[in-house]
């Protein structure tokens, strides 16, 4: 490790970039570890989008972990063993997920309505498939839980209302619907009086959410953005005194 006369503020950047990139480290072993232990005793458990098998809490929880863990290693080894090749990997990976998120809130927000679309048609889509005699209970599963979610923690049923399990599902009249549509959990609540069901659907829920939680969705983004810019900034800084130190 190089001495230096008046190096005091670049180890104080060092050590807090290096314990910080310790923890981004450890986030993503645990969200690996995570996915690992879904795909194991889970399978594709909550699939996000039912018509794209591969965009499962499983997947994402794994694919998240795999990068979050390899962008921590390359800020822990880089600051702690002073590597510049590590620090120049770290910022090109944190720049390159900014991009990304920069770039998917801007079409979020430009494309509005395909968003509402594509949601409209993913709801139909997992009612049809959870209701099918034709797909495997085994794959049904994961979407089943997804709505089950979506339906208990936003008190709706159905896309536009509990009928649809009827109208665009496969159910008859007296089949029991997802004990998630009802009001009051119980043994066969599903085949009870439409009276015990809640009545908001889900779409106009989902998009309620959204707009409810804008400016906490806002806030968090904007924190998020805040410690990447303020990671670059770190790993330029101490890239530019090992550079500075390497020429004199």
């Amino acid at each position: 490790m190089r001495r230096r006369k008046d190096g005091s503020m670049f180890t104080v950047v060092k050590y807090i970039f290096f314990f910080f990139n310790v923890l981004i480290w450890l986030l993503g072993c645990g969200l690996l570890a995570v996915g690992i232990w879904m795909q194991v005793n889970k399978g594709p458990y909550m699939a996000i989008l039912p018509s794209h098998s591969f965009l499962s809490a499983t997947a994402l929880c794994i694919a998240a972990g795999a990068i979050i863990l390899i962008v921590g290693f390359c800020g822990c080894c880089g600051a702690l063993v002073e590597n510049q090749c590590m620090l120049v990997a770290y910022f090109v990976f944190v720049f390159v997920i900014f991009g990304l998120e920069v770039a998917i809130t801007v079409l979020g927000f430009s494309n509005k309505d395909q968003i509402r679309s594509t949601a409209e048609q993913e709801l139909t889509y997992s009612i049809e498939h959870v209701t099918s005699t034709k797909i495997e209970k085994t794959h049904q599963e994961g979407v089943l839980a997804m709505i089950d979610t979506i339906q208990q923690d936003l008190q709706c049923c159905g896309m536009n209302n509990y009928t649809d399990w009827y109208t665009i599902g496969n159910l008859s009249k007296g089949e029991a619907i997802p004990s998630s549509c009802c009001i009051y959990k119980g043994e066969n609540c599903g085949k009870s009086s439409s009276l015990r069901f809640y009545k908001r659907g889900c779409l106009k829920e989902i998009e309620y959410w959204f707009l409810q939680n804008m400016y906490v969705l806002g806030i968090v983004a904007l924190l998020v953005g805040v410690v990447q810019i303020s990671a670059m900034v770190a790993a330029v800084a101490l890239f530019c005194c090992l550079r500075t130190d390497d020429y004199l």
